[in-house]
């Protein structure tokens, strides 16, 4: 009751300034929640993302230097080691034509 009496008793100047606070509290409400929801989170997630796949990433390059190494080494002792190079580098090089053929033959298509 005594909140009641008091409000009626406020001035228009007073009651604006406590309207303007209201709105100012609730656009730094609003701001955060946007903010963390379509700011913070998503950068969030996608650093998560980033640090997977550099570790991801770094075990394949790994592994596939060491199949060709030992790809090269293994065509080495049927042939010389330049010959070997040659054949793995020939190898490689129609992999990943293969592969880039079969990645960017397809169209792009929006919904």
């Amino acid at each position: 009751m005594g909140s009641a009496a008091e409000t009626e008793g406020d001035t228009i100047e007073l009651q604006f300034v406590r309207i303007i606070k209201y709105i100012d509290l609730y656009l730094r409400q609003k701001t955060d929640l946007f903010l963390q929801d379509y700011v913070f989170e998503p950068v969030n997630f996608l650093f998560k993302q980033l640090m997977y796949l550099s570790v991801i990433l770094t075990s394949l390059v790994a592994g596939i230097i060491i199949l060709v190494v030992g790809i090269i080494l293994f065509i080495a002792t049927l042939v010389p080691l330049w010959a070997a190079l040659l054949i793995t580098g020939a190898i490689m090089c129609g992999v990943g034509t293969v592969a880039a053929h079969l990645v960017l033959s397809n169209k792009i298509v929006l919904n």
